[in-house]
């Protein structure tokens, strides 16, 4: 647990200090202080080449949090392949809080996700046979940055993280953290390349026949009873004419895609970067969130074929059943692990550039004993990106979807020292490796879905990625 000497203002950072002294172990020093609002893109296009490889980037719906992280000060991973991979990377998270010690400038610093946090996620399924471009990405992964802008409203600030062994001096370390924050605000705006960026050569769809196969097998297999319902997805492969540069994608997503959740993380030369519409759960104090989005359409061309469309979407069977058996779940998982729980009778509209999703919020009040991550462990894989029944749904993806799913659909996100936190479900992503970006949709396979109709679902589905690599249409 930490305690209010781990969380002190630099008025009394004498005292607290002198206490780090007599620790005969490493530990976490960490130094925040409020800083002028700063350029998000700025920030993290300038850590490109002292922080290769070991950045991240987060923006949620409209930008209200906005968190770029620079360095991996502490990993935590691991290679579990069951459902106690969450408690590991749980364990591993509240032995390290009990190390660490937080020195901000002010006297009451208590805004969420500043200080030491946790940033990452994990894999789909850890039981599918994983392709090599998935190299990096194991079944859980995060990391507590050795930089870090905090963007929270019109707020600013700035951390800064330092695993200090035994036999370092912690005010020398603390100076060090205080004087590398200034040299991290000094930084250029933001701006486009003069330059062209990295243009599309070819475009191709893989495992089309395979995938058109597999939603005719599944709706075979739905029909005799099998199972309810199960999310196939599948995949595109770009080539471009030179390396893609992330900032230049995540520019396009955060002006194209104002409603989703902008992610991003470097892993072993390679980034893993998306816009999701869709929250896995919200944690602010003991207040706890999660979105179920299940059922989409079409955006209309003209405001009232838009909303026409919405209209057809709110009062189509097939998809009322899909969301109706998502937010069922979700219901459960809430009930087991939080009281004063509360959703509405009926679902309404979410709409994003491309897409409008049948919406319904879940609230509760999280219990004492329960964390974050038991609620992910619980709701991943919601029946919007695995089926249903749960478990039987993931065992046919692995069997028959003819793509390796990775981070694809899984849960990506943060959680800082207080307990807070966020995470989104990996959807609308896209994995970059060099000249090479590798796109994936999915939609949900119940017992009357036509696969062709589907197949134009998915083209829907990854119109924000295509745009945001430079090119509309397949």
């Amino acid at each position: 647990m930490v305690t209010t000497v781990q969380r002190t203002s630099l008025r009394e950072a004498s005292e607290a200090l002198n206490i780090v002294k007599k620790v005969n172990h490493a530990v976490l020093i960490s130094y925040s202080r409020k800083i002028k609002n700063i350029d998000a893109l700025s920030f993290f296009r300038s850590g490109e080449e002292a922080f290769a490889g070991k950045r991240f980037f987060w923006s949620d719906p409209d930008g209200e949090m906005t968190l770029i992280g620079f360095g991996k000060e502490l990993p935590i991973s691991t290679s579990g392949k069951d459902s106690g991979r969450y408690r590991e990377i749980d364990q591993q998270w509240a032995h390290l809080k009990e190390k660490a010690y937080h020195f901000h400038e002010g006297e009451d610093l208590h805004q969420a996700a500043v200080g030491p946090l946790l940033f990452g996620g994990f894999s789909f399924d850890p039981l599918e046979t994983r392709e090599q471009h998935w190299d990096g990405y194991p079944e859980g992964a995060f990391f507590v940055p050795s930089a870090m802008l905090t963007k929270a409203g019109e707020e600013a600030f700035l951390t800064v993280n330092k695993w200090k062994s035994p036999n370092e001096d912690a005010s020398n370390v603390l100076a060090e953290l205080k004087a590398a924050s200034l040299h991290l605000t000094n930084i250029s705006a933001f701006k486009e390349d003069e330059k062209a960026g990295a243009r599309i050569e070819a475009k191709e769809e893989l495992h089309v026949s395979e995938w058109l196969d597999a939603i005719r097998r599944a709706t075979s297999d739905i029909k005799k009873g099998a199972y309810d319902k199960v999310v196939l997805a599948r995949d595109i492969l770009l080539t471009f004419d030179k390396p893609v540069k992330l900032h230049e994608v995540l520019s396009r997503l955060m002006s194209e895609q104002k409603t989703s959740y902008i992610f991003a993380i470097e892993e072993n030369g390679k980034s893993f970067v998306g816009a999701s519409p869709e929250r896995l759960i919200k944690k602010d104090g003991m207040k706890v969130l999660s979105t179920c989005l299940a059922g989409s359409i079409k955006r209309g061309e003209t405001e009232q074929e838009d909303r026409m469309l919405g209209l057809e979407l709110l009062n189509d069977e097939k998809n009322l059943i899909e969301h109706d058996i998502v937010v069922g779940m979700i219901h459960q998982a809430f009930l087991a692990n939080c009281s004063h729980v509360k959703k509405p009778a009926k679902p309404g509209l979410y709409k994003t550039k491309n897409v409008q999703h049948l919406y319904t919020p879940v609230v509760g009040q999280m219990n004492d004993q329960a964390s974050l991550f038991d609620l992910i462990e619980q709701l991943h894989p919601t029946p919007a990106l695995g089926g249903s029944p749960q478990q039987k749904a993931v065992e046919v993806i692995r069997n028959i979807e003819p793509m390796s799913r990775g981070w694809y659909a899984a849960p990506v996100g943060w959680i800082d020292i207080g307990g807070n936190g966020e995470f989104a479900v990996a959807i609308r992503s896209g994995l970059i490796e060099s000249n090479e970006a590798r796109l994936f949709a999915g939609c949900g396979i119940v017992a009357d879905s036509d696969p062709l109709l589907e197949y134009e679902e998915t083209q829907i589905k990854l119109k924000p990625m295509l745009s945001a690599f430079g090119g509309d249409t397949l």
